[in-house]
């Protein structure tokens, strides 16, 4: 536990320093010594994003030896986040330094351009288009871009269709009690982006536009998990228990694997660490307890043993009788 603990925070440091390092060198871009020297200072934070993101790539890739391409790429991105977060004087100055740009936008076009001969390699191959994406990008990004994707389509689309039940299981519905809920933060957030926008809009065009982006973000990530409750019931198939929680929470119990069905869980004890607690916004009305220890990656990664696995049905009484047969 500890050597993990120790690991876990090794990888984080290898992103938050090298963010702080960016940021403080953003923020002195924008002071009046880097005004009054814009060239030199133009210089340091383009050296000084390229080496960030360089040196983080190294400390994270086996044997602190990284791909020729994985490191170009990461000199492009310091290219261009030292184009993005300069101050306008340094960025300007950035610019008349023709033989930096050209360097800059080579570097960038370089990456691109190998990046991109790499992905139609694997698409050729027959690979998808996700795997073909994680040979260029790295597989973190990919994968959260790829569960953003498919928030974006559950909110805009899939509209009126019917719940994921495949042939030969049940389905159980769970989303009748918390939807209403969801809803009422649902009309909340959208009141709330209305007044924000408006107050701010006042103070920074710019930072009203983000947060705008922001709200409609947070909007459409309600939507698509108000629908996904609908959408993935929890399953009773052969062999198995489909424990869902909309896309946060998607666990298979095995039959031979339950031990006793409890009639009541406290609230202390649906925050153990060993506790599997689907009910989202309300209380569990049924507790599987195990035989023996399942393991379940959360949906951030994080792995941990389950003894009791606890989860909210509109009618638990048609399902513990489902269950119940299965014995």
């Amino acid at each position: 536990m500890a050597l993990s603990v120790r690991a876990l925070g090794g990888r984080a440091a290898l992103f938050v320093l090298p963010l702080l390092a960016i940021l403080a060198g953003r923020f002195a871009t924008h002071t009046s010594l880097a005004a009054e020297h814009p060239r030199t200072a133009a210089l340091m934070f383009l050296w000084l994003c390229a080496d960030a993101l360089a040196l983080a790539l190294i400390a994270k890739a086996p044997k602190n030896r990284p791909g020729i391409r994985a490191l170009l790429g990461a000199l492009a991105a310091g290219c261009i986040v030292a184009t993005i977060g300069a101050a306008a004087p340094v960025r300007e100055a950035l610019f008349d330094m023709q033989a930096v740009a050209m360097a800059m936008g080579l570097t960038v076009l370089a990456w691109a351009g190998w990046s991109v001969s790499v992905l139609v390699r694997d698409l050729r191959r027959g690979q998808s288009l996700a795997a073909a994406a994680e040979a260029v990008f790295p597989p973190q990004l990919v994968g959260f871009a790829g569960k953003e994707l498919a928030m974006l389509r559950l909110a805009l689309l899939r509209w009126g269709e019917a719940p994921d039940v495949p042939p030969g299981a049940q389905g159980f519905a769970y989303h009748r009690v918390i939807n209403p809920m969801i809803a009422t933060f649902l009309v909340l957030q959208l009141i709330e982006i209305v007044v924000v926008d408006l107050l701010v809009s006042h103070w920074s065009e710019t930072a009203a536009l983000v947060l705008l982006a922001l709200g409609i973000w947070g909007a459409l990530f309600i939507v698509a998990l108000m629908k996904a409750f609908r959408l993935y019931p929890i399953l009773l198939e052969a062999g198995h228990v489909r424990v869902r929680s909309g896309w946060l929470i998607d666990m298979r119990v095995p039959l031979d694997a339950i031990e006793a069905i409890e009639p009541s869980i406290s609230d202390p004890e649906t925050k153990r660490p060993d506790v599997l607690n689907a009910a989202i916004l309300s209380h569990p009305n049924v507790i599987l307890k195990l035989k023996r220890p399942l393991e379940h990656s959360g949906f951030m990664g994080r792995t941990r043993l389950i003894e009791r696995v606890a989860f909210r049905l509109d009618q638990p009484a048609p399902f513990i009788e489902a269950l119940e047969q299965k014995f």
